[in-house]
């Protein structure tokens, strides 16, 4: 709530800067339309773009402590992936290959949007305590038990639970992602409305001006 707050008062803040600079620049430009709309429109992206510098400055403003916890969590979550990866070039199965090589592409990707985004670290904080542990402990016994010479049914029933859990975690990570990307998506869906609107607004001059030609046209 609070970012789309602060991204409505980007637009506002913006849009008025370059209405202000476009009047200014329309008078002393001796009233000629274009030269005003342009440097009205190059205000309002400049402030749009200093603003959201600003926002990022203060929504990633995290404390030394903090900064420090954070690494070290993310060490620790990079050697878990290193020993899910090691353990799936023990596996025999191509099914269950392919399922340990998805969640190991997802972790990896966690970490690194986190790296680059350590505010957004609470989201993940979870899985990486909990989730993952769990899961590289469930698959080095699941690859120790599939490499014995002998089964038993309850050993079999225990493989197959495994195996389903294992697809319900990589459901699991991949929405954990989504989460985690969801400020990058509403980002980029903000600069998108206001390139479309920039483009629009850019177009009205070129369409009042083709329509006075053929008026003109006309009238001859």
């Amino acid at each position: 709530m609070k970012r789309l707050l602060r991204t409505l008062w980007r637009w506002f803040v913006s849009w008025n800067v370059g209405v202000i600079v476009a009047v200014v620049t329309f008078f002393l430009a001796d009233f000629h339309f274009f030269p005003s709309f342009f440097s009205g429109m190059g205000a309002m992206v400049v402030a749009s773009i200093i603003m959201k510098k600003r926002d990022g400055r203060i929504a990633g403003n995290l404390l030394k402590e903090e900064k420090a916890y954070i690494r070290s969590q993310l060490d620790e979550a990079r050697k878990k992936w290193k020993q899910m990866r090691a353990a799936r070039f023990r596996i025999r199965s191509l099914a269950m290959w392919q399922k340990i090589s998805r969640i190991c592409a997802v972790v990896d990707k966690m970490i690194r949007a986190v790296e680059q985004h350590p505010h957004q670290f609470r989201l993940a904080q979870s899985f990486f305590l909990n989730e993952l542990p769990t899961a590289v402990t469930m698959i080095e016994k699941y690859v120790y038990l599939t490499n014995q010479p002998v089964r038993n049914q309850e050993m079999k029933e225990t493989l197959w639970k495994t195996e389903r859990l294992l697809d319900e975690l990589a459901a699991s990570a991949e929405q954990r992602l989504l989460e985690i990307l969801s400020n990058d998506v509403f980002d980029l869906k903000v600069e998108a409305k206001l390139l479309e609107q920039s483009l629009e607004q850019q177009k009205l001059p070129e369409t009042m001006e083709w329509r006075k030609e053929n008026d003109y046209e006309t009238v001859r």
